[in-house]
């Protein structure tokens, strides 16, 4: 791997020994350490003329998700890197002017710790909300099965107009327009546009768990 830092200019092949590298069947070292060396490299080479951040990072996730270690794409690093962003790129110079590659990797797994337990605490948050308001939905007199479909929907689909609402229901416009009132009286969906057509709706606590990062 010493090799794909010690000529960056050879972007070609050294992608090619980086996909080797990512698809080896007998790796040495922990996936989460390989993962480190991936990224450090994969954002050494730079090898797109824009996007290699996200790239890089979206191949964090994605490797986490192709070696086995997640069930899928549950972790996201992006957030840590973000806040931690003058240390990230520290880390990373470091890397390639001093060889300093354990303290990139000290770094990096801090960063996936971080990252997890986030993601944990967040998982947790968003079951918490959606048993709760299903409940407050089961003891709701007017909720019927098309309510409680349409809701076991809202974490997949938490932003629809009700005729998305009417196709994923496989129900008429009426109907799909009382569901929706519904579950908006209850609070469970805000209206977005305010608009009398074409109107917006969204599970808003769901998506601001989601924004959050909790």
């Amino acid at each position: 791997m010493a090799r794909v830092l010690a000529a960056p200019v050879a972007v070609p092949g050294l992608l090619a020994d980086l996909e080797r590298y990512i698809h080896d069947p007998s790796p040495t070292l922990p996936p989460l350490v390989r993962l480190a060396l991936v990224h450090v490299q994969f954002e050494t080479l730079h090898p797109f003329l824009d996007g290699n951040g996200r790239i890089g990072r979206l191949l964090i996730a994605a490797l986490l998700e192709h070696w086995g270690l997640l069930p899928e794409p549950l972790v996201y690093l992006s957030g840590y890197l973000k806040q931690h962003q003058a240390e990230y790129y520290s880390r990373l110079s470091a890397v390639r002017t001093k060889g300093n590659w354990e303290g990139w990797v000290a770094f990096f797994l801090d960063g996936v710790e971080t990252a997890a337990t986030q993601a944990e605490r967040a998982i947790v948050a968003l079951a918490s909300l959606v048993n709760a308001d299903r409940r407050r939905l089961l003891a709701a007199p007017r909720a019927g099965a098309a309510a409680l479909r349409l809701f076991e929907l809202l974490p997949v689909t938490p932003r629809f107009t009700i005729e998305q609402a009417r196709r994923k229901l496989d129900t008429t416009f009426p109907t799909a327009t009382a569901v929706v009132k519904l579950l908006q009286e209850l609070g469970l969906l805000t209206e977005l546009t305010g608009q009398q057509k074409n109107r917006l709706f969204s599970y808003a606590a769901y998506v601001d768990l989601l924004n959050s990062g909790t």
